[in-house]
């Protein structure tokens, strides 16, 4: 009965803590960030590794829906490793046969890994220099014979083996509207409205080499390094090749960047204009 009474306890103690624990970590662990067992070689890209980039440690960033981002000594690039969890099953039902329910959840499982993978190789075949992509590497490898120190939210640190995750590596920037916000700030109102001209035109060559993005949100996904705007998510890509055609992608501008020109009209409707001139000049076909 004691023992039961402790199990218990011990039960309750674990899932009270398992949130704050959470909170305090931002979910960060490494268990999440190895890929389940399978063949992603097809996604894998090889160039050249920034080894310089990885003798320092990189220091926790922030937490996005795919991936943790950890933020490099000099700040200027980040080192991004993939949330897995939200893209297997627990482990604890690996040595579960595969059938009924279960087997269709680790389909459904594989399908947001394999959609994931495909639209980061899009991106580096396509976009590397929109979206400011340095490396990527999604298969385990052998050659890269190197260990980066990670320190995470709370300060502990983790030595890790590159050949044995998957990770890429991008240059850093900041989101377009606090850049925006920082230059009407400074009173560098021609530069904001470059700025926004440059990103829209940014959004509209996405369409125009045939790619849809599923998830384009101006506050979020898209920024600036210095004055040179970039992609700075790129996890929803998949190719379309009538997104190439004006009339598919012109009333899709015009919807992609509603809540931007809500933002612009709302916080700084002296560059409304600038943006209505850039995007009626992208849609008029």
């Amino acid at each position: 009965m004691k023992r039961l009474f402790i199990f218990f306890l011990f039960l309750l103690a674990f899932f009270a803590l398992a949130p704050l624990c959470h909170k305090a970590t931002d979910g960060f662990a490494m268990v999440n960030v190895y890929a389940p067992k399978g063949d992603h070689s097809k996604w894998h890209r090889e160039g050249e590794f920034p080894a310089d980039l990885m003798k320092k440690p990189f220091t926790y960033f922030d937490s996005g829906s795919q991936s943790y981002i950890f933020l490099s000594e000099d700040q200027t690039v980040v080192l991004k490793l993939f949330k897995f969890q939200h893209m297997r099953t627990p482990p604890w039902l690996n040595f579960l046969p595969d059938f009924g329910k279960l087997k269709e959840k680790r389909a459904k499982k594989r399908e947001i890994l394999e959609k994931t993978f495909e639209s980061l190789a899009i991106a580096y075949d396509n976009l590397k220099e929109e979206t400011a992509l340095l490396y990527l590497h999604l298969a385990k490898t052998n050659h890269l014979k190197k260990r980066v120190t990670l320190i995470d939210k709370i300060g502990k640190r983790h030595s890790v083996d590159l050949d044995q995750v998957e990770f890429l590596i991008q240059k850093k920037g900041t989101r377009a509207y606090k850049t925006i916000d920082k230059w009407i700030e400074n009173g560098e109102i021609e530069t904001a409205k470059k700025g926004i001209q440059t990103l829209l035109k940014l959004a509209a060559q996405r369409c125009q080499k045939g790619l849809f993005d599923k998830d384009p949100d101006f506050s979020t996904n898209f920024g600036f390094i210095g004055k040179t705007p970039f992609q700075i998510d790129f996890g929803r890509l998949s190719y379309s090749s009538e997104e190439k055609d004006p009339k598919i992608y012109a009333p899709e501008m015009i919807r992609i960047t509603r809540e931007f020109e809500g933002w612009i009209r709302k916080n700084h409707p002296l560059l409304l204009d600038a943006f209505t001139k850039e995007l009626d000049e992208i849609t008029t076909y």
